[in-house]
């Protein structure tokens, strides 16, 4: 239970006074409960605030057969209270006053005091001192319950009766349960309420930061590119052409990530390279160089870490880097990435159809740091060639125990 409902309950039923012989007709106790196990299923699932006192205000007016039946909110501001929610006064009475949190108004009283208001008689008990809205309706009878939060009374649940009528304990301990409910209802939708917002603000931050880092990317890629292009040391060139590569391989998995949404610790590997693998065109102006891309990779075959995934894509990129610059001498040709799974796991193979090389010449085809990577993640990289033949390369990568 929660503190809104105990409190309002509390402040209620501590004020609820009957005699040791009074009764309750069977045919009122029945109506009550149907009134409340209608307001409980109604509860069930999101609601809004406002959804919430709508239901809860049906329920008194049904449970005590009142013809009227309203929610009061206090704006602090100017200690007015103010109709959130009707039955039996007409959508137009929505936010009108209903006089101020003080001595002499029935439900300023109960706000104030944080107890049950019964007046009898409105109109000879209280007269002049009664908010109008109380005169425009008519009403005779008044009975008003707060609701309490965690910073005190907030609200009023009120019943008002256009003839005198005599208001029991049936009815206090009827409308203490409406109250307590509906106070734990506002309680916990207020919180989802302020769940959702913090959450929202944190997504747009993290949408900016997300913004920031693929700038990050692009600018990094773009620096290593006009610096390769303006060293005439090959050696140098081919350096930051390789840490240009591992920067978009970095770069392709986590706009994969961010694509998403969520945030899971494994990535479909199959998904993963053929977004990155789509990039390729620009990246190496594979038209340019008359070589085209063929994909065969089975999207959700394999689900692997994120880092496993980072370091299968830096490895795919240098492969795919190896064959556009080295295999075809400037000639058109083909390369083309597949993926298949296996029962040990899964199977990538970087192939071409370029002049390939004879056997033993594998050691000097500046792979080492490919084979470095393969080996930090217990993969096996194997290459057959023969030259005029074309070069395949298989990555083997065995699935996590």
């Amino acid at each position: 239970m929660s503190f809104a409902r105990k409190a309002t309950w509390a402040a209620c039923i501590d004020n609820l006074a009957f005699s040791d012989t009074e009764t309750v007709p069977v045919a009122v106790l029945v109506r009550q409960r149907k009134a409340l196990a209608a307001l409980h299923d109604a509860f069930q699932g999101e609601r809004s605030i406002a959804r919430l006192r709508d239901i809860a205000v049906q329920a008194a007016s049904a449970g005590c057969a009142s013809p009227m039946a309203k929610v009061l909110e206090l704006q602090s501001a100017d200690n007015t209270l103010i109709l959130k929610a009707q039955v039996g006064m007409g959508a137009s009475a929505i936010g009108r006053e209903a006089g101020t949190a003080e001595a002499g108004n029935p439900p300023g009283e109960a706000l104030i005091f944080a107890r049950p208001v019964v007046v009898a008689d409105v109109p000879a008990e209280r007269g002049e001192l009664a908010p109008a809205i109380l005169h425009d309706y008519h009403v005779v009878t008044s009975v008003s319950l707060p609701l309490i939060g965690a910073q005190g009374p907030y609200g009023i649940l009120e019943v008002d009766y256009d003839q005198r009528h005599e208001v029991d304990a049936s009815h206090l301990s009827f409308l203490a349960s409406i109250a307590a409910i509906l106070a734990e209802g506002i309680e916990s939708r207020q919180r989802q309420d302020e769940l959702i917002e913090d959450r929202d603000a944190k997504v747009t931050l993290l949408r900016e930061q997300q913004h920031r880092i693929r700038n990050n990317f692009q600018m990094i890629t773009a620096l290593l590119e006009r610096r390769a292009s303006e060293c005439a040391d090959p050696a140098v060139q081919k350096g930051f052409r390789e840490v240009e590569r591992r920067v978009f391989a970095m770069a392709s998995l986590y706009d994969h990530l961010l694509g998403l949404g969520d945030h899971a610790e494994s990535v479909d590997l199959g998904a993963y390279l053929e977004n990155m693998c789509a990039s390729f065109d620009d990246f190496y102006d594979l038209r340019g160089s008359q070589v085209s891309l063929t994909l065969s990779l089975a999207r959700g075959a394999a689900a692997l870490p994120i880092d496993t995934c980072a370091a299968i894509g830096t490895v795919v990129n240098e492969l795919v880097a190896n064959a556009v610059e080295h295999a075809f001498g400037g000639a058109p040709g083909n390369v083309r990435v597949a993926m298949q799974r296996t029962g040990a796991g899964v199977v990538i193979e970087v192939s071409d159809d370029g002049r390939g090389y004879a056997p033993g010449a594998s050691d000097s085809t500046g792979l080492s740091t490919v084979r470095r990577i393969v080996g930090m993640f217990g993969g096996r990289l194997d290459v057959q060639s023969q030259p005029g033949a074309g070069t395949r390369w298989t990555l083997t990568v065995t699935k996590p125990d």
